[in-house]
């Protein structure tokens, strides 16, 4: 449909991520400005990659009410106030004279070394009990009734009432919430001004963790509530694989099945690149632990000589800190690398000097199971040879466009078994496969559905509007 000046149509998209790094909810933005609409993305700080040509939003706040209090050092010439101590009385004359004048003389009185002793407790020992008495609180109210589980969840950070701040000061047609820590900010926006949301679910959000029984306890539950009553609301509902789809409808007796939009890349056209003498295998996206990277590099000692591996992303430095002592413990330094990572909007481009892309994902949830990651369509856009894990998704396209590998078990035995499977004769062919699979597999031909169950959703919620 075409839009003009005047008339042109507005979305705003809401992530809890940093959005120029986020790959779904870019390409998102991206369709949209394309079709002629102004979009504007509300989302979190820290992004690597340089920002889309539409407007993206962030929070700059990070306080979080899950974390301790944060206190002023003596090196940067605040006195340790911790908010809500007696010494913040001096900034509010409304707090002079009574109680809490004594209180605030007491504090000062205290020496140095005790104020640090009640700033230690507060932080470390008070606010943690305090936290997770009211976060027990809010998850047994749940059970008793899921219509408690909005409250709980504006208990559960800052950043959500930050971010809902400011998206408030935004008007659009419809609003986009992109996983369930976004819905709940989408649905009160979108009550506020009178217009639409919809509902984009990157994860099974419900069985994300589900292999964890305190998870399963205490998170599950508002999760649950959550998106329930979110996707009755929602006039769209995507997600990103068949298997996430047939699990929403079944779990929440939904009309239909959600809207299957899948998490392909942009096209782009890469050369043929042979293997040579060494083959080189990657891994790329989030390092953190769950994702069978530990069993990966005690596997590579198994390899054959020529192949290496390298392990490129973001991640907790603790851990990247324990992969490479790993690392070095098992004599590998020569045949990994933890790379640092790159911008998204670069990694098919930096991808596609490898030969194969791995990934050896546990199924120990339905999560894993139905997972279909940006990491398979990224390494196919490369025309990388695939080694991946014998999940359904994945291995019913792996199978399709003859990709490469499965792993059938996340061990050091069956990775190496998978990647000691590869010749470079078979690597070859599984690239050539990937560069032809590309050309279907690409977000061009997914972003269709997506803007027309949009625009369609839109327009019939203006038109009783015109009409009145």
């Amino acid at each position: 449909m075409a839009i003009s000046a005047e008339s042109r149509l507005r979305i705003g998209l809401i992530c809890f991520s940093a959005i120029p790094d986020d790959p779904r909810v870019r390409r998102q933005g991206d369709l949209f400005h394309g079709r002629g609409w102004d979009v504007v993305a509300i989302g979190l700080p820290g992004a690597r990659s340089r920002a889309p040509e539409w407007r993206c939003l962030d929070s700059e706040s990070t306080t979080d009410r899950v974390s301790a209090p944060v206190f002023c050092s003596e090196s940067s010439g605040g006195d340790g106030r911790v908010a809500g101590s007696p010494a913040q009385a001096d900034a509010d004359p409304a707090l002079e004279g009574g109680r809490l004048a004594v209180a605030r003389r007491a504090w000062r009185r205290l020496p140095p070394p005790a104020r640090r002793l009640a700033h230690w407790l507060v932080g470390r020992v008070a606010f943690p009990v305090f936290h997770r008495a009211r976060r027990a609180k809010d998850v047994a109210l749940v059970y008793v009734s899921r219509r408690h589980a909005n409250a709980a969840y504006w208990r559960l950070n800052d950043r959500f009432d930050e971010l809902y701040r400011l998206a408030k000061q935004e008007k659009v047609d419809i609003w986009l919430a992109n996983d369930w820590t976004a819905m709940p900010i989408a649905r009160r926006l979108a009550a506020e001004q009178g217009v639409p949301y919809a509902y984009d679910t990157h994860e099974l959000a419900v069985d994300e963790y589900a292999h964890r029984l305190v998870w399963r306890l205490t998170q599950r539950p508002v999760i649950a509530a959550i998106e329930q009553d979110g996707i009755a609301g929602s006039v769209v509902t995507s997600c990103v694989s068949q298997g996430i789809a047939d699990r929403l409808h079944d779990l929440y007796a939904l009309p239909e099945k959600p809207l299957l939009i899948r998490n392909m890349p942009h096209y782009e056209a890469h050369p043929y690149r042979p293997c040579g003498e060494t083959i080189h295998v990657l891994y790329h996206g989030v390092v953190n632990v769950g994702r069978g990277l530990e069993a990966c590099i005690d596997s590579i000692a198994l390899w054959r000589p020529e192949f290496r591996l390298t392990i490129r992303g973001p991640g907790p430095a603790e851990y990247l800190e324990a992969l490479a002592a790993r690392i070095q413990n098992a004599g590998l330094g020569d045949r990994v690398t933890l790379a640092p990572p790159v911008p998204m909007i670069d990694l098919v481009q930096e991808a596609a000097r490898f030969d194969v892309g791995l990934f050896a994902l546990p199924g120990h949830s339905k999560q894993n199971v139905y997972v279909l990651p940006n990491k398979f369509f990224e390494y196919t856009m490369a025309g990388l040879a695939l080694c991946v894990s014998d999940l359904p998704e994945m291995s019913a396209l792996l199978r399709q466009h003859d990709l490469g590998r499965l792993i059938p078990d996340v061990t050091p035995q069956a990775i190496a078994v998978a990647i000691n499977g590869f010749d470079r004769a078979a690597i070859d062919r599984h690239k050539l496969n990937a560069l032809e699979a590309a050309k279907v597999l690409n977000w061009e031909a997914e972003a269709d559905r997506l803007f027309a169950a949009i625009e369609a959703a839109v327009l019939a919620s203006a038109a009783p509007k015109a009409v009145a």
